[in-house]
């Protein structure tokens, strides 16, 4: 989201729905494309993942096919921000996309697995920016009382892309043709870019100029020296540089390096030292008013609402990507099922985790119930979920109850999710709202990035634990780089096979539980005698 100040927050009600019509309609239409594809990419890969990883013969670094996304995705969002208030929200958000679909282009042509993360890391640059400012134009291109079916909107699409993503990539992928999971993007992005390019005014969020007040344009080459002056890139290196690192050192430990080597520890030292000096420079350009826009406020450390809603943010986002990227794995490697079988099958999760993002909608914006029960709701829905299913038999038969369970998980993560994005505008000053939700929103996507890394390091960690007492050293090197291997197994050893990765994917549920349990601090964070409701105010 855009830094904004008070001035800007005028303009922003001042605008109050400037277009109208057809072209507003075209102008969503714009917006929300894009935002869709971003939904869409950060899930389509979880039941192609399998199949990509086999054709690339390199399965046992698959994960970083999705943390290199993520990871950018993370790093850039706040830089997105800036540079949309240097070089204007329409010009950035054309450049963003313009990233994502070159990228996703790239992605489909990638002939090595390392080309592949190379590429999914731009492309998640280009994502950062696209999720940013759509978002934020989302909220401003209607009329600010309009702000809870706008927030609505812009939820629904990306949640409507996160259900779909699995089954899209899934059908792809059953038919052996999983670079169209990256060259879709291509087409439906160059539309949105098109939508954007003709319909959304250049002075956009602001009123139209009045033609006395007209000035000489800022020549582009001052617009960039003031963006390396005023954005918060040393922030972001440091972001990057200790996200990174702790992600290589849970990838890499037990796999190709043990736990006690010098160069896992060395990651583990390198990502320490990044994590103290990022907080230590967000809180030096507060002591010494440096006119940086930071990533990170630190007037905000001294607000405990918001600091109990940031918490919220992060202990969502690992149950809920971990969950859509590795349930439908388990379904594929330990029940045998299709990629399109795994994309229908996590619907019983992605489908009523949409239901639950509505449902805190109805429930806070018509009911006008407070935020902290409908996050106690949906903590007891999301705990219950996870660990019951986190204690499934470890068979490779399909027990049907699991999907009741997932119900469950899904519905209680619905809510958690939505119910920090809305209450966060309510609990912070007038001038940090856009500010608060683009942190809330990075610190989801850092809980994301690095719960899917820890998920990889119990996976690879207890099943070649496991299974080298089961299989020949030749046999388990062909696994880890292929899970195709299996099919060459025995039917005795596929089925040991498949039955230890059924207590490895369990383990992390329990994983993405014990984070659930941790939003119950976050509420407690945001407790107060007269609890946090919706206002249209």
């Amino acid at each position: 989201m855009a830094v904004e100040d008070a001035s800007e927050r005028d303009v922003a009600i001042r605008w109050n729905g400037a277009l109208h019509g057809v072209r507003l309609y075209l102008a969503i239409a714009g917006l929300a494309l894009p935002l869709f594809l971003t939904g869409v990419e950060a899930t389509i890969v979880s039941t192609s993942l399998v199949t990509i990883t086999d054709d690339l013969h390199n399965a046992g670094q698959s994960s970083w096919v999705i943390t290199s996304y993520l990871l950018t995705y993370t790093g850039f969002l706040m830089i997105w921000a800036s540079l949309s208030k240097i070089f204007g929200v329409k010009p950035t958000i054309l450049t963003a996309v313009t990233i994502f679909i070159a990228f996703s282009a790239g992605c489909a042509g990638a002939q090595s697995l390392s080309q592949l993360v190379i590429c999914r890391a731009f492309q998640g640059l280009g994502g950062a920016g696209i999720y940013t400012l759509t978002l934020f134009s989302i909220l401003r291109i209607l009329p600010y009382e309009q702000y809870d079916r706008a927030s609505s909107l812009a939820g629904g699409i990306l949640s409507i892309g996160l259900v779909l993503g699995p089954l899209l990539g899934g059908a792809i992928a059953n038919n052996g043709k999983w670079r169209w999971v990256f060259l879709l993007n291509v087409p439906a992005g160059a539309l949105g870019w098109l939508l954007l390019f003709f319909v959304m005014p250049a002075h956009f969020p602001n009123p139209a100029p009045v033609a006395s007040d007209e000035a000489m344009p800022t020549p582009v080459l001052v617009k960039m020296k003031s963006a390396i002056h005023q954005v918060d890139f040393f922030g972001a290196f440091l972001l990057l540089t200790a996200c990174s690192f702790i992600i290589a050192a849970l990838q890499e430990g037990n796999f190709q390096y043990p736990w006690d080597s010098g160069l896992v520890i060395s990651f583990l030292v390198i990502s320490g030292i990044a994590w103290i000096s990022f907080v230590g420079w967000e809180w030096f350009m507060c002591r010494r008013d440096i006119n940086i826009s930071p990533m990170f406020p630190w007037r905000l450390t001294h607000n405990r609402l918001f600091m109990g809603v940031a918490l919220g943010f992060f202990t969502t986002g690992l149950p809920m990507t971990v969950c859509i990227i590795n349930i439908p794995q388990r379904f594929q490697i330990v029940n045998g099922s299709s990629p399109i079988g795994a994309g229908v099958k996590l619907l019983s999760f992605a489908l009523t985790c949409l239901v639950g993002i509505i449902s805190c909608s109805v429930l806070a914006g018509r009911l006008k119930m407070p935020f902290t029960y409908i996050a106690l709701i949906g903590l007891v829905l999301q705990i219950t979920g996870l660990f019951l299913f986190s204690e499934i038999a470890s068979t490779t038969e399909l027990w049907l109850g699991q999907f009741g369970y997932l119900v469950l998980a899904g519905l209680g993560t619905g809510l958690g999710v939505s119910v920090f994005y809305m209450a966060t505008p309510l609990v912070v000053d007038m001038e940090d709202q856009s500010i608060a939700l683009g942190i809330g929103i990075q610190l989801r996507m850092l809980g994301g990035v690095l719960g899917v890394a820890a998920a990889a390091a119990i996976l690879s960690h207890y099943v070649e634990g496991r299974l080298s007492s089961v299989l020949q050293a030749g046999e388990l090197a062909a696994l880890l780089k292929s899970t195709e291997a299996i099919r060459t197994f025995s039917p005795e050893v596929q089925i040991r096979v498949r039955e230890v990765y059924a207590v490895a994917y369990s383990m992390q549920m329990k994983m993405c539980g014990g984070f659930s349990a941790a939003q119950l601090l976050a509420v407690a964070m945001i407790w107060k005698k007269d609890n946090v409701r919706y206002s249209k105010e």
